[in-house]
């Protein structure tokens, strides 16, 4: 009201006889309570748990991470939430009986900070605008800086030869005016920054930095209108070129590791879609819809999953797996998102779409790993916190100590510790690491779930392996049937086999997918036990074999047993061959000093067979989930747990460090700290490897950031460092944290 009345628009209220409504602050946001938008955006948990990401681009620092979750932790129904400094990305997990997603994102609204919806293309372009908005501040910032620095130049050279006190009041009022733009245009991220930090009451890395430039412009106004002390006009302008270079150097390494892609080539946009009427017509993949019948064409990659109808074909898995050579595949396998297609036109019915997708799984477990908080950040984010009270501390203490000796320089010196010390280095030395890290260990066909669990990678000296599914490819074979009950014929004992296995995602259940299953009712697995499921009124149930029930012609295959109500009906021998690579991975870890032990399920003899032909000496047989996760709480040292059943879960969740495949049940999943995309075992050399460097490079930052802070404070406290050269000293150190992060790309 006051604004239109001040514009001389009274009239305004001659046509209305009640006032305005207020506009409600969360309007904007009630888009995203909309459930076509959740379902396609949102990943659902369970029925009322969901969990989105969101660009944030106002996350500049550890301090708004720090603030976002404390806030969100404290709000009604949020469950979780996780805001990332590398990628300006807030994740939250919210139960949708309890708030709503719009009322979640005003609050984060009133804040200072604004969520968009996160897309691959969307982020993109975003991050492109930041680039370009933060190179137009840069030229506002150069531009001011090297005519400031000419009257600056003028002015020194000038009280050397007693220049006029006019001529000397000019150049410092033309000063003072150049330096506008650049305070009031290319400096102001810093101070935006730093006004949200203070107004939520925590100390962020843009506090010293707009105290720095606020203490010195004021300083050096108050000077030019009383024609008494020093200006730092050049400084002021200077340390905002040089701190902006600096960030968009960070902001480019940064953006680029997120614009790279992990996969190969883009995914299609459309699809061939099979109409009812026989037609087939080229539909948007975002149409698709779980049983649609689709054709995916030669050389095209898949972007939902899909099950081929008929027919046999190949598929190149690189994108996901890292592996180059393709696979056949017959009818009714399934066909991956990120697959490519070989030569020819395969028939095909959608399965899954979107993030239930395999690929759109993954991409989700690869951001999680984004999100869970490293070892380091624990303790750094308060030490962060703390070292930017000390560096005001200091800066006073500085200007208290001068003061007395040389009045006209404490102010400048205050100024050189307020600014070589600012913690930028600090804050992005952990983040940057990490986001490399994932990002290299994906396109490795590894992924990182946990960067808690790359400490044991790197320095665990005890690896324990399971041997089905792990150490053999898992994809057993029948061998032969002995019947134990002779009124049963093979036909039913399989079919009834298929029937109790069909829901298991245990490699077992792999060698019976070819055989029509009786329709069980009641089915129960029980891990490293067996399964058991009713049929027409008898109870069934497989177990392992006993000695005298095995087939004779395969003393030593694994061996399982089908009983009714009990009694014996008929025993199948199975057996599988090692996986890729499985002799070389054990014994490169062998040479770098790691102990290796071979825990299984699996019955004693083949267990020692299976460990002398891999090179191991010391394994253990028949032993059960509780016993593994006994003989894991028994060890002493850090260990590394590699394994892929559902019964591996609990002891792959309390390993320091656990390693699981793609193709392990959901639970196996998200119990490990990682997952390898590729069926070879090679690729868990490269996960130690990487685990190592990236350990390296992070002890590297810190020692840096350091030494740098013992070596600068002292000379700045000293009067050594005048702020310009402070300026790039406190950039150059952020820069040297950001491009020793991306070696871990090109080591890799």
């Amino acid at each position: 009201m006051d604004w239109i009345q001040s514009q001389g628009l009274d009239s305004f209220y001659d046509y209305r006889d009640t006032l305005s409504p207020r506009p409600d602050a969360a309007t904007q946001w009630t888009l995203f309570d909309d459930p076509e938008f959740l379902a396609r955006h949102a990943v659902t948990l369970d029925g009322e748990r969901q969990e989105i990401e969101l660009s944030v681009p106002q996350i500049r620092c550890a301090a708004c991470t720090w603030l976002l979750e404390r806030v969100l932790s404290a709000t009604d129904g949020v469950l979780e939430s996780h805001a990332h400094l590398g990628r300006q990305t807030l994740t939250i997990r919210w139960s949708q009986t309890v708030t709503r997603l719009s009322d979640i994102l005003a609050r984060i609204d009133q804040l200072g900070y604004t969520a968009t919806l996160l897309t691959d293309e969307g982020a993109f372009q975003a991050r492109k605008r930041e680039r370009k908005a933060m190179l137009k501040r840069i030229g506002v910032a150069a531009i001011g800086a090297m005519q400031v620095m000419m009257f600056a130049t003028a002015l020194y050279i000038g009280d050397a030869s007693f220049i006029e006190a006019e001529q000397r009041a000019f150049l410092r009022w033309v000063s003072l005016l150049v330096s506008i733009p650049v305070m009031l245009y290319s400096a102001q991220p810093f101070f935006r920054g730093a006004y949200r930090d203070l107004k939520n009451r925590t100390l962020g890395m843009d506090v010293p930095v707009a105290l720095a430039l606020s203490l010195a412009w004021s300083a050096s106004i108050f000077a030019t209108l009383a024609g008494v002390g020093e200006v730092y006009f050049d400084s002021v302008s200077m340390f905002t070129l040089f701190l902006l270079t600096g960030r968009y150097l960070e902001l480019t390494a940064r953006h680029k590791v997120l614009d790279t892609p992990v996969e190969s080539r883009p995914m299609p946009m459309t699809m061939s879609r099979l109409e009812a009427d026989g037609t087939i017509e080229q539909v948007p993949v975002s149409s698709l819809k779980p049983g649609d019948l689709v054709q995916l064409t030669a050389g095209q990659q898949a972007p939902v999953d899909l099950t081929l109808l008929s027919g046999s074909g190949s598929v190149d898995t690189q994108a996901l797996t890292g592996e180059f050579n393709p696979h056949t595949i017959e009818a009714g396998d399934e066909i991956l998102a990120g697959s490519v297609n070989g030569s020819m036109t395969l028939q095909c019915r959608v399965e899954r779409i979107g993030q239930n997708a395999f690929l759109g799984k993954l991409e989700h477990l690869a951001r999680q790993a984004e999100h869970v908080q490293t070892p380091e950040a624990r303790w750094t984010e308060p030490l962060i916190r703390g070292f930017i009270a000390a560096v005001l501390s200091v800066s006073a203490l500085t200007w208290i100590g001068w003061w007395p000796v040389d009045p006209e320089r404490a102010f400048e010196y205050a100024l050189s510790v307020l600014v070589v010390t600012c913690p930028c280095a600090l804050s992005l030395a952990i983040p940057t690491a990490w986001t490399v890290t994932i990002r290299t260990l994906r396109q490795q066909g590894i992924l990182l779930l946990n960067p808690t669990h790359l400490l044991a990678f790197a320095q665990s000296k005890h690896w324990i392996f399971d041997k089905t599914g792990t150490l053999t490819e898992g994809q057993f074979r029948r061998f032969g049937v002995r019947h134990l009950e002779t009124s049963w014929s093979e036909s039913d004992v399989l079919a009834c086999i298929s029937g109790l296995e069909a829901s298991s995602p245990h490699p077992i259940a792999q060698a019976f997918r070819d055989i029509k299953p009786w329709p069980m009712e009641q089915v129960m697995h029980h891990p490293g036990r067996g399964v058991e499921g009713d049929y027409e009124g008898a109870h069934y149930a497989i177990r392992r074999a006993s000695q005298d029930e095995t087939v004779p012609e395969y003393p030593d295959a694994l061996t399982i047993t089908l009983e009714k109500n009990g009694k014996p009906i008929a025993s199948v021998a199975l057996e599988d061959g090692f996986r890729l690579n499985a002799a070389d991975a054990v014994k490169q870890l062998s040479e770098a000093g790691i102990r290796i032990t071979l825990l299984s399920g699996d019955q004693d003899a083949r267990v020692a067979d299976a460990a002398k032909a891999l090179g191991i000496t010391s394994y253990f047989g028949e032993q059960t989930p509780e016993d593994k996760l006994a003989f894991l709480k028994g060890c002493d040292d850090s260990v590394v747990m590699v394994g892929d059943g559902l019964n591996d879960a609990p002891v792959l969740a309390s390993a320091n460090g656990s390693v699981t495949f793609a193709q392990a049940s959901d639970l196996t999943r998200l119990s490990a700290g990682s997952v390898l995309l590729s069926p070879s075992l090679e690729t868990l050399i490269s996960l130690r490897n990487t685990a190592i460097r990236a350990r390296r490079v992070i002890r590297q930052s810190f020692f840096w950031v350091l030494v740098y802070n013992v070596v600068a404070v002292p000379f700045a406290v000293a009067g050594f460092v005048p702020p310009w050269l402070a300026a790039i000293g406190m950039s150059a150190s952020s820069v040297f944290v950001i491009v020793n992060a991306l070696r871990l790309k090109k080591l890799s």
